[in-house]
């Protein structure tokens, strides 16, 4: 302990202004981080726009004008990116995550305090003040920062994703609804079709030439119609509405156009293990996950710091409390120097030389650093160091599900669209034209007298199975390439780059083989 009759003031200064100056510096700017989880989406689903939380959201005129003209698949991919709450919301788990990363980084406030002591006696009062600050932070900080900066990561990366998950939602939502729309046209065509049939049969039993149970096994057939074209009716609402839902719009879209029409064919000239390397290399969920990972390692070194909690780094100083000094009586002095020295003696009276020597000697101030631990005596942080362990190691392994996962979810993706597209085909070259033909064959045999009413019903159904049929699983022939998109974790035409690429690298390999 030293002591001084003076306290220097100029450390305290300076630790407080470098703390302002801290403080001030910390402010949470996720700028760069929205820029970046753009970026992400744009590798992911080829849409160079997004939500933005620094500008201002679409206006009730800007939807009303995208809807106008009807919407197309391109439209509603970018509308959904841009204007889904969902995606939206997520978009500020951004800002928090960067928020606690700033926060990370600051150090704990310092403790002040100060104590006044009057003596019992009247005189001045003792005075003391001491000032600490816990230093743990000066080794966590580090390690606390790169959690922080993992979780970040973590969190642009899930975003991104949530945004490339929502594009393939959109388009399986859009195609889906092309779908609806065009069973609800080929519901109306059946049953005006049905209905002429109908009338004609009516026609030839009033003339004699067909039986009541003719007309009434027809006017049967038209009622199921009918009551399928409700059906067909509410599944185009239903769609349409599930389609404004990711869109998150609030208007009525029943008259909505979807102006693009599924398309016809496909290339699907698919390699299945260069997407299941492209994938595992692009999907940012598993980079994500990857860097949970990293944080689970950050985490556990971060518990082994934390054996130490509190370390405390301080400075004290105190002022000495000092008794009142009585008032002197200079005749009792006097009288009393005088009955020591047999006559008349002046009393003793210190000079000012004297005095202020004798005060110079006392302790007036007393000031010094100190230090003060928490012991890790019973408890040495072991449960958070072993839960931090139990959670890295769950986070490997939903490291490693995924990683196996996206190689047989790819797989059946593959498959799934070249059956998917192959059954489309074969719809439209071959079903579909030979229903088409056996309907106009059993047609005019029936008008000629040769077939009865059952065989034109059957005739007359069979192709209201092939056109449901075709367009079903034309629907979801192009609803499976939105969901390899998302297995793959690209937009298409990066897909089919990806998988040129892999041909080029196998028949390079091959011939260097031969």
């Amino acid at each position: 302990m030293r002591y001084t009759k003076k306290i220097s003031r100029a450390p305290l200064a300076a630790s407080l202004i470098l703390l302002a100056l801290l403080a001030g510096c910390a402010t949470v700017k996720p700028q760069p981080d929205y820029a970046r989880t753009h970026q992400l989406i744009e590798e992911s689903t080829g849409y160079p726009r997004a939500y933005d939380p620094e500008q201002d959201e679409l206006k009730a005129e800007e939807i009303e004008a995208h809807l106008a003209d009807g919407l197309t698949l391109q439209e509603a991919v970018q509308f959904a990116l841009l204007n889904n709450r969902q995606l939206q919301g997520a978009f500020y788990d951004i800002g928090i995550h960067r928020a606690d990363w700033v926060q990370v980084g600051l150090l704990s406030n310092p403790s002040l305090g100060i104590g006044i002591m009057f003596p019992e006696g009247g005189g001045r009062s003792n005075l003391q003040a001491n000032i600490a600050q816990n230093i743990v932070d000066l080794w966590q900080m580090p390690v606390k920062k790169r959690v922080a900066e993992r979780e970040l990561e973590s969190r642009i990366l899930h975003v991104a994703r949530l945004a490339g998950e929502l594009a393939a939602e959109t388009k399986r939502a859009y195609y889906h609804g092309v779908a609806s729309q065009e069973l609800l046209r080929i519901s109306e065509e059946y049953v005006a079709l049905l209905t002429k049939s109908y009338e004609a049969i009516r026609t030839q039993r009033e003339a004699g030439t067909a039986s009541p149970l003719d007309e009434n096994l027809q006017r049967a057939q038209v009622l199921e119609a009918e009551l399928a074209l409700r059906d067909a009716r509410l599944a185009a609402g239903n769609a349409k509405h599930a389609l404004a839902r990711l869109l998150s719009l609030d208007r009525d879209v029943d008259a909505l156009v979807l102006s693009d029409a599924i398309p016809e064919t496909a290339s699907l000239n698919f390699d299945a293990g260069t997407l299941i390397a492209a994938a595992r290399e692009k999907r940012l969920d598993l980079r994500g996950l990857a860097e949970s990972v990293r944080a689970g390692d950050a985490e556990v070194e971060l518990e082994y710091l934390g054996i130490f909690p509190e370390v405390t780094l301080g400075l004290g100083a105190e002022r000495m409390e000092g008794r009142a000094q009585p008032g002197r009586n200079i005749v009792a002095d006097t009288a009393r120097a005088s009955l020591r020295n047999g006559g008349l003696t002046v009393p003793d009276i210190e000079s000012r030389g004297e005095r202020n020597l004798a005060k110079s000697e006392e302790i007036d101030f007393m000031w010094g650093p100190s230090l003060s631990l928490e012991l890790p005596i019973f408890d040495q942080n072991q449960a958070r160091i072993a839960k931090a362990r139990y959670a890295r190691i769950q986070a490997v392994k939903s490291y490693e599900d995924l990683y196996l996962s996206i190689a047989q979810d790819i797989r059946v993706a593959v498959d799934r669209a070249s059956t998917l597209w192959g059954n489309a085909a074969f719809y439209r070259d071959e079903l579909l034209p030979q229903a088409e033909k056996n309907q106009d064959f059993t047609d005019a045999a029936y008008q000629a007298g040769t077939v009865d009413i059952l065989t034109l019903l059957a005739s007359q159904r069979s192709l209201l199975d092939a056109h449901r049929g075709y367009v079903q699983v034309w629907s979801e022939a192009a609803i499976s390439l939105a969901d390899l998109e998302r297995a793959v974790g690209l937009p298409l035409d990066a897909i089919q780059t990806e998988s040129a690429r892999g041909e080029t690298d196998s028949e390079t390999s091959n011939d260097g083989e031969s």
